[in-house]
């Protein structure tokens, strides 16, 4: 069901730039900060194609998004970009450390037919918005091609496709190897070998593909797609456009983490400790923990133990009085009563649509006006400027949950439904510029 082909990747060349001044984290996790250090690294850092700024003072192209094509053109013909002289699959090997434990992982990198989601051929497992699909279109359309990377997973039970890959593995060509700001070690392997890409694409065939991250990617390409389709005269099926660049992963990859997106909420005028627990004593079993913020790692440390190893339990930290408050939920048949939309079993259990359903949505009652995700609710990866933002009043909740597992994500996205926005937090993120995917190719 999954139909790979090798491709012919754009890669920086090392003889003439160093990969750490170059490399970045993907374009949505690219603060205004970030954005200016990249630039500063490197006048060739990828940061000016994915994401370059509004306006760049000394550059005739105002339009960011031709202007990165212009560089993309330029850089090639200067000899910074350099272009495979053959066809090749990618093996990107990511080694890291969380929680201070070691960890690899091992994707493959290919072109990878398009399909549309009725297929059934490649899943979503969550929500996007639309404003960040506008933009990637944009940029699609100028550069023609994939700059970035889009992470989806696999199944393997018979193993298949992991004996094809260690194989190739022992004959693939070093192609670059980094390590970032994080001394995250970052390595991209060129196979070439005609008999190893055909021995992957086969154990590869029969696959269903699960996004784990760039969902606004892939419906981007397949905007793009639609719209070369209405313009090409006659469509054999094998154009570039046909195809995006993925990053496969096995879904048992003991490298694969996920870490919790917390949320953060503002706008509450009428928020006070009574009003607030009173909201949730019906459903959930109510305790408190006094917090004056840290450096008092050990009481958070306790908090963050009982959301991560009690099922069903949250925690929620209210700057005003300085507490953690930790939800347990009474009993799972209060989810079929609460949560009214018609969803399967396991989508009521998951503890980002219990959050939501039970402990934000409650929030109304305690505003003067509409509650709304968008206007009320914040989103955020790291827990202590969460807290930070908190104690400084900037917002008046946190919620604490414990992230998702790929067990969870592979019974959502088979059961046909979507996670709520913002439900995974796959770590660490693909490094992008190590590999483009020109369509013109």
């Amino acid at each position: 069901m999954a139909e790979i082909q090798p491709f012919k990747g754009l890669r920086y060349n090392t003889k003439k730039i160093r990969l750490e001044d170059i490399i970045t984290e993907p374009y949505d996790r690219i603060t205004p900060v970030m954005q200016e250090d990249y630039y500063q690294r490197s006048p060739y850092n990828v940061v000016r194609i994915i994401l370059g700024k509004e306006d760049e003072p000394g550059h005739p192209e105002k339009d960011k998004y031709q202007r990165a094509k212009i560089y993309l053109d330029e850089w090639e013909r200067k000899g910074i970009f350099i272009r495979e002289g053959k066809k090749a699959l990618y093996l990107y090997e990511q080694e890291f450390e969380v929680k201070g434990e070691v960890k690899k992982r091992l994707g493959l990198i290919a072109r990878v037919k398009l399909e549309e989601f009725s297929s059934k051929r490649v899943l979503p497992h969550e929500k996007t918005f639309p404003k960040h699909k506008e933009d990637r279109l944009r940029l699609l359309k100028a550069t023609k091609n994939n700059t970035e990377q889009i992470f989806l997973l696999y199944t393997d039970d018979d193993k298949r496709v992991q004996r094809a890959i260690a194989k190739a593995l022992r004959k693939a060509e070093l192609g670059a190897e980094v390590r970032d700001e994080d001394k995250f070690l970052h390595r991209l392997r060129v196979i070439k070998d005609k008999k190893d890409i055909q021995n992957i694409q086969k154990a590869m065939s029969d696959k269903i593909l699960i996004i784990a991250d760039g969902h606004h990617r892939y419906e981007t390409s397949l905007n793009y797609q639609r719209e070369m389709i209405a313009e090409t005269k006659k469509v054999k099926g094998d154009e570039p456009f046909q195809y995006v660049m993925m990053t496969l992963f096995d879904i048992k990859d003991p490298g694969l983490v996920i870490l919790p997106t917390y949320r953060l909420v503002k706008n509450l005028e009428k928020l006070t400790e009574a009003n607030f627990k009173k909201l949730y004593v019906q459903n959930f079993e109510i305790s408190e923990v006094p917090w004056v913020g840290l450096p008092d790692q050990t009481t958070l440390d306790g908090v963050l133990n009982r959301v991560n190893k009690e099922r069903h339990t949250f925690a929620a930290y209210l700057g005003q009085v300085k507490k953690f408050f930790i939800f347990h939920l009474k009993d799972e048949g209060i989810l079929d009563k609460e949560i009214k939309e018609e969803k399967p079993q396991v989508w009521k259990r998951l503890d980002v649509a219990i959050l939501h359903s039970l402990l934000i949505d409650k929030l109304q009652a305690l505003t003067n006006q509409p509650f709304l995700l968008e206007n009320n609710v914040s989103y955020i990866r790291n827990l202590e400027e969460g807290l930070e933002l908190v104690r400084k009043g900037e917002f008046q909740v946190i919620f604490l949950l414990k992230p998702a597992s790929l067990q969870e994500i592979r019974e959502i996205v088979e059961s046909g439904e979507l996670m709520p926005h913002k439900s995974t937090d796959f770590f660490p993120k693909l490094k992008s510029g190590l590999v483009m995917n020109p369509l013109d190719d």
